[in-house]
């Protein structure tokens, strides 16, 4: 079964709203709390030995505002799904699954919790829901 096909069926089951970007990349919209949604994005890739991957990405806020990056290692420590990441100037969370030990419900807890931290890190930030 392809990725996609995982990412859709997951999307209809949990009614997460399903996007493709420019990229290729699948977006998820996860509701993470009353009133909040966070944008999970999921891209196939590879590892170092060329097995097929499944990277998760999700946006807390830009870099510039994190005012206590021991806070954020400190947040990372306490996640059982992803860690605290930076990537083109943001700081959100990160997880990686190997594709061949990929299933549905690996992959929707692994979306759903990567969602809620970075959610966790926007608010905590102060922010407004920027998805």
């Amino acid at each position: 079964m392809q990725l996609s096909d995982f990412i859709q069926r997951i999307a209809v089951a949990q009614a997460w709203p399903l996007r493709v970007d420019p990229t290729g990349a699948l977006r998820l919209e996860v509701p993470t709390q009353p009133g909040r949604t966070q944008i999970v994005h999921v891209m196939q890739g590879q590892d170092a030995e060329q097995d097929a991957m499944v990277f998760l990405w999700s946006t807390a806020g830009d870099l510039s505002v994190a005012r206590d990056l021991a806070a954020l290692m400190r947040f990372s420590l306490k996640l059982s799904y992803g860690c605290v990441a930076i990537k083109d100037n943001n700081v959100g969370v990160k997880h990686s699954v190997r594709m061949a030990a990929a299933d549905e419900q690996t992959l929707r807890k692994s979306i759903f919790y990567v969602a809620r931290a970075a959610d966790l890190l926007e608010a905590e930030a102060g922010a407004a829901d920027r998805q």
